[in-house]
């Protein structure tokens, strides 16, 4: 059995490494990247993984042990625990997406066979990470109801939702600047097997 006191910082700690994962590291990574594309800047895809490699995965690793270690002495954290233990094997699983995705840039590019539009496998990470995106900003509440907090930390929240929420519609209206680089080589490919009709 965990000493309460234990238990205590060990739970307000996971919380505060995940509110910071959540609500500050992933977003200004997904967002820096966002940023980049649209101005057409290389520095995106650096900056996306080493903040989220560093300021995210790190930290939310963390975290996600302390919580295990935590929820292991007492069932009362449900259905907190229960999303967290699906969003931290999707954490891994969108890792691995990440670097898949890293791989095939790079030999596409080695390759000079870049598709021009997005590939199907740069669209699931995205997608897989939004949808993790929604199930954490589901479970930060759950988990501030879990310790009882007042309600002006729940406003705050609303508050810092919201900007994200600006932020991100303000990136996803910006104007595109310039020509990608990346896609005057792929002008002539438009599939995921132009690889392939480049060799023949």
């Amino acid at each position: 059995m965990i000493d309460r006191q234990l238990r205590n910082t060990l739970m307000l700690t996971h919380g505060g490494l995940m509110a910071f994962v959540w609500l500050v590291a992933v977003p200004m990574a997904v967002g820096a990247s966002m940023y980049a594309r649209k101005k057409n800047k290389t520095w995106g895809i650096k900056v996306h993984m080493v903040t989220m490699a560093t300021a995210a995965f790190l930290p939310f690793t963390i975290s996600a042990l302390m919580a295990f270690y935590v929820a292991g002495s007492s069932n009362i954290y449900k259905p907190h625990s229960s999303i967290g233990t699906v969003l931290t094997f999707g954490a891994w699983i969108q890792v691995i997406l990440g670097i898949t995705n890293h791989c095939i840039f790079r030999y596409r590019l080695k390759n000079d066979c870049l598709p021009s539009g997005r590939p199907w496998n740069n669209r699931v990470h995205i997608w897989f990470g939004k949808i993790l995106m929604v199930l954490a900003l589901i479970n930060i509440p759950l988990g501030m109801k879990v310790k009882r907090l007042s309600t002006t930390i729940f406003i705050l929240y609303a508050i810092w939702i919201t900007l994200l929420a600006i932020m991100f519609i303000y990136l996803i209206w910006m104007k595109q600047e310039g020509i990608n680089m990346l896609n005057i080589k792929a002008e002539t490919f438009d599939d995921d097997d132009s690889c392939e009709r480049k060799k023949n």
